[in-house]
């Protein structure tokens, strides 16, 4: 069972860089401005962490694991896995901020090459009977794939004015899906 002071950092350091992230680049954060903002100390972070980089793999990592499970509940269903997605989204501060344009290149580069690996999966199917090559599918998975995540960046930016459902399906009739 984990101790709820771990817990309770955890959660102030989360807070701390989503606010930081509103602000500037995850690359410009300081570890003293993180432990400043959370309200701990420096020492206390480097109980848990080796530094900022090792806090945000370890919060990726959950993230991925979730993403993962998302996209293969939701393999053959692009709307369903897209809508999830946006509910996670609704909901988690921290994974916005970092998907947002001052995140993370990891989970940017993540999260368009698993639209990607979906899109493809969904294109193979429907676009087969209209002889297109594989090389028209990789084209248009990778065009869409950039399109939606643009898209996911600007419903950020705006600070997620639609709910989950209205953007999802704005993506998907965009899209053509």
């Amino acid at each position: 069972m984990t101790d709820i002071r771990i817990i309770k950092t955890n959660q102030a350091l989360e807070t701390a860089m989503s606010n930081l992230l509103a602000e500037k680049s995850f690359d410009r954060i300081t570890t003293t401005e993180l432990v400043k903002r959370a309200g701990i100390s420096r020492s206390n972070f480097y109980t848990h962490y080796q530094d900022k980089y090792e806090m945000i793999d370890q919060y990726q990592h959950v993230f991925f694991k979730q993403l993962e499970y998302i996209f293969d509940k939701h393999f053959e269903d692009l709307h369903a896995a897209v809508y999830e997605i946006f509910e996670m989204l609704y909901h988690e501060k921290l994974l916005s901020a970092l998907l947002s344009e001052n995140g993370t290149r990891e989970i940017h580069i993540y999260m368009r090459q698993k639209l990607k690996v979906i899109l493809t999966t969904f294109f193979e199917p429907n676009f087969s009977r209209k002889d297109l090559k594989k090389i028209d599918i990789d084209y248009r998975a990778t065009y869409f794939s950039h399109a939606i995540f643009g898209t996911v960046q600007l419903w950020l930016k705006r600070g997620k004015k639609e709910n989950p459902r209205e953007i999802t399906d704005t993506i998907i009739t965009m899209a053509g899906f």
